[in-house]
């Protein structure tokens, strides 16, 4: 016999699943943002966002449903999600930049992988069975992109004044990344950034050493959530939110 859910509008499903949340008092994301976010961001303000690692613009366009944005700088070394995500997000609240992140101006080989998300400056490690067998890590392309700083970049773009959020999501650049970024960390409030429990890349700075980096920025670790598992279930990385107050 079919669920009665199936014949159930949208609507109604959403409400009936949001009601269960508030009684049992169940953290809910209404519009796919992660709960810590939800707990510091406002809803009546719009806010400044660096998304850098920012793919195809989602995590920018869920923002932007979810509390506004009054302007974003968004990073990505790949051409083509940046043409896609012009498309996305038209506007001038919106700046682009086709660059990697790193700690110096350089031009380097950059390995897109079949599975291209987890892409990045740094080797993958192909060594840990429970991450190959999750996703596939073969090359699909290798291009050049132009990396940069953080403080370049914004500097480039007349990106100043204070930034609500800084998002981080450069596979094991992480390390790098904020060691070209003493200017940016010093005017930004909030780092949402994906962390490493085990060293997935060659030369990335795991989990310990990240929350170190951040602690001596002026920042503390405020939450966490899950973000990435392996195949046997192992929890491999996280999401981690630090604040400046």
């Amino acid at each position: 016999m079919p669920s009665i859910k199936r014949y159930l509008p949208f609507g109604l499903k959403r409400w009936v699943k949001e009601s269960a949340a508030a009684m049992f008092n169940i953290p809910m994301s209404r519009f796919d943002v992660p709960i810590s976010l939800m707990k510091v961001l406002p809803r009546k303000r719009p806010i400044t966002l660096i998304d850098l690692g920012a793919s195809t613009g989602s995590f920018t366009s869920v923002l932007d449903r979810y509390c506004g944005i009054q302007k974003a700088l968004l990073i990505e070394p790949q051409p083509k999600r940046i043409e896609t995500m012009k498309a996305k997000l038209p506007g001038n609240r919106f700046s682009f930049a086709c660059a990697a992140v790193s700690s110096e101006e350089s031009t380097i080989e950059m390995d897109i992988l079949n599975w291209d998300y987890s892409s990045s400056i740094l080797p993958v490690r192909r060594d840990i069975p429970t991450v190959t067998d999750a996703i596939d890590l073969g090359v699909r392309e290798r291009i050049q992109v132009q990396a940069s700083t953080l403080d370049n970049l914004c500097a480039a773009h007349r990106f100043d004044g204070f930034i609500d959020l800084l998002k981080i999501d450069v596979q094991g650049a992480e390390g790098l990344a904020l060691a070209g970024a003493a200017d940016v960390l010093r005017r930004t409030g909030l780092i949402w950034m994906e962390l490493s429990l085990q060293p997935l890349y060659e030369g990335c700075v795991t989990i310990e050493g990240m929350i170190k980096l951040c602690r001596d920025h002026g920042f503390k670790l405020t939450d966490l959530e899950d973000c990435f598992r392996g195949s046997d279930g192992e929890l491999l990385c996280v999401d981690a939110l630090f604040s400046s107050k």
